[in-house]
């Protein structure tokens, strides 16, 4: 990613930012213009706090190591328990994000493990059946019928969608790009991520497009709020308000 790019990105998302208190509600223009970094660095009006859980991190204390590696903060996360606000079972070393409750910066919001939410997240898509004008099945012979029957059940199998949510901000694509043809199984179009970041307790996805020298541009950025962190599930509801269940394809990170 160019520094131009950088530059422009963040100028876009700093604006938005300034524009709208919330992130990832719907009709919100945040989850419009921000754009996820791949670089790895917070985004200019992120205001979640990152650092490495440490031990002596249970249900109601978080113990949070600094970045700049000054002495671990004590953050009380007994209400965002209660609320289902941890996401990820919180582990010493790993990275965490949070956000703080703005009238006590002692108290945790939303708590993410960041080292939890990477990891392989699959969903099963069933296909539709093709509608055709020019073709009637009631007017199939038995075998015929019994022949077409047992080619559409091999044809109508459900595809594996899904991503790879990696260090450095990268998501690769799980599942194989679907061509449109002419048979009957019509499978519906997948969202191909290719950067990831989180954003004031919000996480977002980017599709980007890559053009003969080699240059990405965001093409798409989806900003999901996290529903359920698992060690094998995963649930996110996106800014118009649908849902999406995904399960862990291998390990538990």
């Amino acid at each position: 990613m160019s520094n131009n790019r950088h530059k422009a990105l963040f100028a876009a998302i700093a604006t938005a930012t300034l524009l709208t208190a919330a992130c990832g509600t719907k009709g919100d223009k945040t989850s419009e213009n921000s754009k996820a970094d791949s670089t790895g660095q917070q985004l200019p009006g992120d205001s979640m706090v990152y650092g490495l859980a440490c031990d002596g991190c249970n249900d109601t204390i978080l113990v949070l190591l600094p970045p700049t590696g000054e002495d671990p903060d004590t953050l009380n996360i007994l209400n965002a328990s209660k609320e289902r606000q941890v996401f990820g079972r919180l582990t010493a070393g790993d990275k965490v994000g949070v956000m703080l409750n703005p009238q006590d910066r002692k108290v945790a919001d939303i708590v993410i493990d960041i080292d939890r939410l990477k990891g392989e997240w699959c969903y099963l898509v069933k296909p539709q059946l093709r509608q055709r004008a020019d073709f009637d099945p009631s007017r199939l012979q038995p075998e015929e019928r019994v022949k077409m029957d047992s080619i559409l059940k091999q044809m109508m199998q459900p595809r594996e969608y899904g991503m790879i949510i990696k260090s450095e901000n990268i998501v690769q694509p799980i599942g194989a790009r679907v061509q449109e043809g002419d048979g009957p199984a019509v499978f519906p179009p997948q969202k191909r991520y290719r950067e990831w970041c989180l954003f004031n307790g919000r996480l977002l996805l980017n599709e980007t497009q890559r053009d003969t020298a080699g240059v990405s541009t965001v093409t798409n950025t989806d900003t999901a709020q996290l529903v359920l962190l698992r060690r094998d599930s995963l649930v996110l509801r996106f800014s118009d308000g649908t849902e999406k269940g995904f399960y862990r394809k291998t390990g538990e990170r």
